[in-house]
């Protein structure tokens, strides 16, 4: 579904502040700003990463406001190991800066190198039970083992408090009409994993109150 402008650029700047939308790429030449992911080398004071694609080891330098140094605290258990890491990124005077970390997994988690692109504005999921939301453009789609198994809802304009996003969705048919989508920034654990997100989701409808973790 064609993305609707006006509503990515809102929800980019609701949650984070972010620059425009980058250009997924699977390579170390980053001139900025665009989608990377890879292997990231913690050595010492020292970041190294192997860009997906690539052999090489290209030192980064982490912003503050990035959540890099959050994501490896949590990964690796404050051991400042390896990680397979997802983040915006640019080039300063040659230098590969990270400006925002969107997703960190341990690498015993296989390679995330091996996994699809992702290519939603926001994509959420949680366990116990199992579901997941898609946010793209309007399109608002939530999945759940039972049925139905998939509802398609119209999402409004995302309304922001401090560090709570909080989106409402309608549709015109079926049992549920009515969604709320809500994004806290703050850091979050996929408890089957043990991966980093940068958000922390709920989704309720009715009487049903969904938990889990976000990225974009």
């Amino acid at each position: 579904m064609k993305r609707v402008a006006a509503l990515t650029l809102m929800v980019a700047a609701a949650c984070a502040g972010k620059p425009a939308t980058p250009v997924p790429v699977d390579s170390a030449q980053a001139t900025g700003p665009v989608r990377m992911r890879g292997t990231l080398l913690a050595r010492d004071s020292s970041l190294l990463l192997v860009a997906c694609g690539t052999t090489v080891e290209r030192p980064l330098r982490a912003l503050p406001t990035s959540r890099l140094a959050d994501a490896l605290m949590l990964v690796t258990a404050g051991r400042r190991d390896s990680m397979f890491l997802e983040f915006i990124a640019d080039t300063v005077g040659g230098t590969l800066v990270a400006r925002e970390a969107l997703f960190a997994s341990a690498l015993s988690e296989g390679s995330g190198c091996d996994r699809p692109q992702r290519v939603f504005d926001v994509e959420a999921l949680g366990t116990e039970p199992y579901w997941h939301v898609t946010l793209d453009g309007t399109e608002l789609v939530l999945e759940r083992p039972e049925g139905p198994l998939e509802m398609v809802f119209v999402a409004d304009t995302p309304m922001t408090r401090g560090a709570l996003t909080t989106i409402t969705a309608h549709r015109y048919e079926g049992r549920v009409r009515d969604l709320t989508f809500g994004l806290l920034r703050t850091d979050c654990r996929d408890g089957m994993s043990d991966s980093w997100y940068p958000w922390r989701a709920e989704v309720r409808f009715g009487a049903t109150a969904l938990h889990g973790c976000a990225r974009r």
